[in-house]
């Protein structure tokens, strides 16, 4: 155990290397510090909060912001660190009205309960008031109905609701409280994780059902549909060691529940789509508990965050279970999906500036940015979009720091670019944890 705690109670990524070993340990050898994980857009500035941060110097409790400006995704891997080793998680959940409504946190939630289950941590879920009403992109109100539905679920079940509190509020300095008491009771009585030799036993006698119930999930959305061939083909080679005898397999992304995802996302009241989404999910989560193998593959071509969303959720039931789960999460380019969404958008190449202006429009440039915009940016973005829909190489840098950075269509890749790489950062990290073998497969490639 160490001697001392880190004279500066914060915590970032770039000082965790030098401060992870000043920390004191839990009897359970977690780390006396709170991860105040969630919202980490520039609106969500709960984490420098004087209330909140008055509590924890009050009572000496440490704690780890990873919000931190040029956020690069390296980081990712030093989040899922201290997600594994922090006693107590909290994932506050904030939107303030963003235009995407930027949920992908809620990912991290599910991840971070199936931690606490295996190795006995506290996770506090905080969530901002009126939150469902403010969002107004469909994928974050699916993402929203993800984590109601499992919070409802999670907080009846007696194995895994001693891991979790849930907070609702703005009141930071009641959040800031139940986290350093929940600190406090981890230094003094820590919680025990499950018994993962209990999952290996049921997995075991799982695995000799004949026939064998396989579920293979799927994520996919309008962006799959530029790729429905590449697509198509991997799903066809994921299902095919499953089509013969001794086996069951229902595909999740065809048929009747796979269209009516249509229908909620025409509507523009928010809690209309919560209630259709609720009850779409609810069969989705019935189909995948019934199987006896889950296959949940998230290729490179689907933009799909609540597929991402719900991994760390099914995780934590298969736990229960004993269910087979094999995770397939391939890489995103966030720059290809910009192309995509720029495929429509036209510029001659000896447009003048008033046509480039109003080709920028077209492709989601604001009005408010096009209005200061100089010539030369104008002109830069124009070049840099004929680049992309010649299918010339771009940095995602590049785009970032172009009129394009200021789209609606940068923010949604931006978005699932990090829901992405935080998923896979985690998953990654509990998958080489040698005290839980064969718990999941994790492929990062079809």
């Amino acid at each position: 155990m160490a001697a001392t705690t880190p004279s500066d109670l914060v915590i970032t990524p770039a000082t965790w290397p030098s401060q992870k070993n000043k920390l004191e340990e839990t009897p359970t050898n977690l780390l006396n510090l709170v991860g105040w994980y969630g919202s980490t857009h520039a609106a969500a500035m709960w984490r420098k909060a004087a209330e909140f941060l008055a509590v924890f110097r009050q009572a000496s409790v440490p704690g780890f912001d990873p919000q931190i400006e040029g956020w690069d995704p390296a980081y990712a891997a030093v989040e899922a660190e201290v997600l594994a080793d922090a006693a107590v998680i909290v994932i506050r959940l904030e939107n303030h009205e963003l235009v995407n409504g930027s949920l992908g946190s809620i990912a991290e939630v599910g991840l971070a309960l199936t931690s606490a289950a295996l190795r006995g941590q506290v996770v506090i879920v905080s969530i901002e008031d009126n939150l469902l009403a403010s969002l107004n992109d469909p994928g974050a109100v699916a993402q929203y109905m993800i984590l109601e539905m499992f919070m409802e679920e999670i907080d009846t079940n007696p194995i895994f609701s001693r891991f979790l509190q849930l907070h609702r509020g703005n009141d930071l300095a009641e959040l800031a409280h139940l986290a350093c008491i929940a600190a406090r009771q981890q230094m003094e009585a820590a919680y025990t994780g499950l018994n993962f030799n209990d999952f290996l036993a049921k997995k075991n006698q799982r695995q000799q059902n004949y026939p064998l119930r396989v579920l293979l999930g799927g994520s996919g959305g309008p962006y799959t549909q530029a790729y429905r061939n590449t697509f198509e083909q991997k799903i066809k080679r994921l299902a095919a060691p499953y089509t013969g005898d001794g086996y069951v397999l229902s595909i999740l992304s065809e048929g009747a529940v796979a269209e009516a995802w249509d229908i909620p996302y025409r509507s523009p009241d928010p809690f209309s789509t919560g209630l259709a989404m609720r009850t779409l999910l609810s069969i989705e989560l019935e189909s995948k508990k019934g199987a006896d193998k889950l296959l949940l593959p998230i290729v490179a071509e689907a933009s799909s965050k609540a597929a991402a969303t719900e991994i760390g959720f099914l995780l934590l039931f298969a736990l229960t279970t004993g269910q087979d789960v094999s995770i397939f999460l391939e890489p995103f380019d966030p720059v290809d999906f910009i192309r995509h969404y720029l495929s429509q958008v036209e510029i001659k190449a000896d447009a003048d500036e008033k046509s480039m202006r109003a080709a920028l429009d077209r492709a989601g440039v604001p009005h408010a940015v096009l209005a200061t915009a100089a010539q030369a940016e104008v002109t830069e973005t124009c070049a840099l979009i004929q680049t992309l829909l010649r299918g010339e190489t771009a940095t995602f840098k590049q785009v970032k720091q172009s009129l394009l950075g200021r789209t609606e269509a940068f923010q949604a890749a931006d978005n699932i670019r990090r829901v992405r790489v935080l998923v896979q950062a985690h998953l990654e990290k509990l998958h080489t944890d040698l005290r839980y073998p064969d718990f999941f497969s994790y492929i990062t490639q079809i």
